[in-house]
């Protein structure tokens, strides 16, 4: 076989000019399943976007059906957020490729690029529509299954989900083989590693992921290798949502972590569920329909971000006072924090905490009153009980003296119950015979039973000082797990706690996230000293408020 000279380069192949009838106008992209182009339908005289497989995946049967199923999958929707399915190639055609409607715009990833986060309220109108997408999808029996930013598309204002490729139709056989995981790792819900039943609460998992992407610009599993961060997402383990972006607020990282449940009876039961929960949240703002606020973002993103906080910090404290006034401390301090991890050095808002934290002082001051009170009426009303109940000791009796005047009277104990049951005889007087020259009997001594004593005592409950030093002092807590929030003072007692047994404090504050103590209290002869602290609710990287507040 002759070989090709080394400075005689092969010849360039000729660009792709047609597939079928289309014409083709230039590659939008490539992956490793297929090439994506551009092409001119000339029949119905609009542009067209081609995804065509790759040759060598094209000899292959199972990619082949594979490429069929998300063609079929798709095709079988009509909803303005899928993209549509316009043409198929037959199974014996030499190239297998898909026609589809021209998407011209972004993926979502893509958007995200050089923003490190977008508003929550933003994230939750992409959440609604994306839901509106998967009810249309499960309906008719379709699970994407790799729901993930870049299967999202931004085209002309408009979000569409993509990429059918293995989705998972009910009322078709499953293709993939045996111990095959498929999907994205950083979205894949738990069911698809341990390789169990798949519906719809997967993509509901998926689509917690994406929101948590969002609003945190970072995946919420990762792992130095493949193995690790699969572990990961079957443990649940993740960084809290709000703890990585304070300012999404309590309400929203609440659904992404419903979303995000391991277990999937634990999540939103359906895709409109999760959008029932993200209409609501927007609707604290005033939107009355995320897909309208999402294309007026996607037109101006800096201009509806600046608009957006100002009616956020206008807002949440209107919130956090409508939820303290209905006794909901916890609820309240939840937008007081969220609106000062948006405007940290907001007065208004540290003068409701200050207010909210006095009025539980008194609260607790009055209650600890009644309680006294109450206290002292009720010995009193048992003191005047017992006096009326408790007859008064009964005199012994007496035995008046015989024969010798001089004789001191004999004083008789009282008599028992089982005493008083039969006649006392003495015992040296015989017992009567029934018949004469009955043999002698000797009496029986009378019976006497014991009195009976009280139930035995339970065992003292030993109680041990604890004594709390929170790290800022400006916060609030309860004891156990239904108290209610009162304001901390250096001067407060120390807490009696049972020895042996749980017990558990909460402890909130302004600017810093709520943090639990709970432990079993161990014996000791001194006080337990616990010195809980309160992490700020700074964003990550913002030093500004770092310092401002106490570590």
């Amino acid at each position: 076989m002759p070989r090709v000279p080394s400075n005689v380069e092969p010849a360039p192949e000729k660009p792709l000019r047609f597939i079928g009838k289309y014409e083709v106008r230039g590659e939008l992209g490539h992956g490793g399943m297929a090439v994506v182009y551009r092409a001119h339908d000339p029949t119905l005289d609009r542009e067209v976007a081609i995804k065509v497989l790759h040759p060598h995946l094209a000899q292959d049967p199972e990619s082949r059906m594979r490429f069929e199923r998300e063609a079929k999958a798709a095709a079988r929707l009509r909803h303005p957020n899928i993209v549509e399915v316009y043409e198929f190639s037959e199974g014996g055609d030499e190239a297998s490729f898909m026609v589809t409607e021209l998407l011209e715009g972004p993926t979502l990833r893509r958007f995200l690029e050089g923003r490190k986060e977008i508003p929550a309220e933003i994230a939750a109108a992409i959440g609604v529509v994306l839901c509106d997408a998967l009810i249309c999808a499960h309906a008719q029996g379709v699970v994407h299954r790799d729901v993930k930013p870049d299967n999202l598309m931004l085209s002309k204002g408009r979000l569409k989900l993509t990429d059918f490729g293995i989705a998972h139709v009910a009322d078709q056989r499953e293709m993939t083989a045996t111990g095959q995981v498929l999907g994205s790792p950083a979205h894949m819900a738990p069911e698809q590693i341990e390789g169990t039943l798949v519906d719809a609460r997967t993509d509901i998992f998926a689509a917690g992921t994406v929101l948590y992407v969002l609003t945190t610009g970072r995946l919420p599993f990762d792992g130095p290798n493949p193995h690790s961060l699969l572990r990961k997402i079957l443990d649940g383990d993740y960084p809290d949502p709000l703890r990585s972006s304070p300012k999404i607020g309590h309400r929203f990282a609440a659904i992404i972590r419903r979303a995000m449940a391991r277990i999937p009876d634990d999540r939103f039961p359906d895709a409109a569920s999760m959008r029932d929960a993200l209409i609501a949240f927007c609707a604290e703002v005033g939107w009355d329909d995320p897909a309208r606020e999402l294309n007026r973002y996607l037109a101006d993103p800096d201009g509806v971000t600046a608009r957006l906080q100002e009616t956020l910090i206008a807002k949440l404290p209107s919130l956090g006072l409508a939820a303290r006034g209905l006794g909901d401390l916890p609820e309240a301090m939840g937008y007081f924090n969220r609106a000062l991890a948006i405007d940290p050095g907001n007065a208004r808002v540290l003068s409701m905490v200050r207010s909210a934290a006095l009025a539980h002082r008194r609260r607790r001051t009055v209650r600890s009153v009644s309680i006294v009170a109450i206290a002292a009426l009720t010995s009193t009303l048992l003191g005047i009980a017992l006096t009326v109940l408790i007859p008064p000791p009964v005199a012994p009796l007496t035995v008046p003296p015989a024969g010798d005047p001089q004789r001191r009277p004999v004083m008789m104990p009282p008599l028992r119950v089982s005493e008083t049951a039969r006649p006392l005889v003495p015992d040296d007087v015989p017992a009567p015979a029934s018949e004469p020259g009955a043999p002698r009997t000797a009496a029986r001594a009378p019976e006497r039973h014991g009195p009976v004593g009280p139930p035995p005592a339970p065992p003292a409950v030993v109680m041990r000082e604890v004594k709390f030093h929170p790290t800022p002092l400006n916060v609030m807590y309860s004891i156990g797990p239904g108290g209610s929030f009162v304001e901390y003072s250096t001067a407060d007692p120390p807490l009696r706690l049972p020895v042996g047994q749980r017990a558990t404090v909460r402890f909130i504050g302004p600017g810093r996230e709520p943090l639990e103590w709970s432990e079993v209290i161990p014996p000791g002869e001194g006080r337990l000293e616990v010195r809980p602290r309160l992490r700020a609710l700074s964003p990550p990287g913002d030093t500004s408020t770092r310092a401002a507040a106490p570590p």
